[in-house]
């Protein structure tokens, strides 16, 4: 009797190891054979070692809230490195995750805090049954690109500054040159969100100017990162430990008459003053964008 009971349990055990036969070889592969020796996260000379109130760099490889969903998709695009994997450690992880990449807004909000050249054109996910989640990230700049953005950038610098100006100057001057040198791009293509294209055609729109701004901050290590409101972008810009916003696009209007106009309505302001301009186009998340709340 003994014997025919060990051999329905061997069989009906078989039989399971059978019917979940691939999940059992994920897990012993994610979890056991592979587990330790995952790729070591790279960072790249763009890194910003900068944490927000909306997400923090992280050394974690196990997410155990969603919290740490954010800060790892955070720490991955602000690393520069393009494929990484993570394991979800909490119920509904994995759903989450699934979530917050479907989710235009919330995924390009991440974006926001990167530098330009670390921002993502695409991202996408596997995830294994067991909770092993490969992130792979396509850059919105190649090197190419990049390469002639930083010398437009450092030819700029070297022309125009000094050691005696000071950061709100370089700032001003900055804004100035490429209000009086960029058309607002009203025939717009994918390509007018890019820096690359802002100062190769002289036309851009928000994402445009928002990101050569960003780049030329980072470059002189002024903080800053973009916003994002329903269908506009542009840049809060830290300043003797003050938040500022800063508008390039609405400081070069189209105008009716076909001239050019420079204008500082939208230059270093506070949260209260772009409210009191425009409550509309302006209209962000500050539970985001805790910073420009404050």
């Amino acid at each position: 009797m003994k014997d025919l009971i060990k051999i329905c349990f061997m069989i009906c055990l078989v039989i399971v190891v059978y019917i979940y036969r691939n999940d059992i070889a994920n897990y012993i592969s994610d979890n056991i054979i592979y587990q330790g020796s995952n790729k070591v996260l790279t960072y790249n000379e763009y890194y910003l070692n900068y944490d927000y109130s909306y997400v923090q760099n992280t050394d974690v490889d196990k997410v155990k809230n969603y919290q740490d969903v954010l800060n790892i998709f955070y720490t991955i695009l602000n690393s520069g490195d393009d494929t990484y994997s993570f394991y979800c450690d909490y119920s509904n992880c994995t759903d989450d995750v699934k979530n917050l990449i479907n989710d235009d807004v919330k995924i390009s909000d991440i974006n926001n805090f990167v530098h330009p050249y670390n921002s993502f054109d695409t991202i996408n996910i596997d995830i294994t049954k067991s909770g092993k989640i490969t992130v792979k990230v396509k850059k919105s700049y190649n090197d190419l690109e990049i390469s002639y953005i930083k010398n437009y950038i450092n030819k700029f610098i070297n022309t125009n500054l000094n050691s005696d100006m000071s950061d709100y100057d370089k700032i001003k001057i900055f804004h100035d040159y490429i209000v009086n040198n960029t058309q607002y791009d009203q025939n717009s293509t994918d390509s007018s969100y890019t820096a690359y294209n802002l100062i190769t055609t002289g036309k851009a729109i928000c994402g445009g100017y928002s990101d050569i701004m960003a780049i030329y901050l980072n470059s002189l290590g002024i903080q800053n990162y973009k916003i994002t409101s329903e269908n506009h972008v542009w840049n809060l810009v830290k300043l003797d430990n003050t938040w500022y916003h800063l508008d390039m696009t609405w400081d070069d209007p189209v105008a009716s008459d076909g001239n050019q106009y420079l204008i500082h309505n939208f230059f270093m302001i506070t949260t209260e003053q772009l409210l009191e301009l425009d409550s509309v186009e302006h209209n962000f998340d500050m539970n985001v964008y805790k910073e420009a709340s404050n």
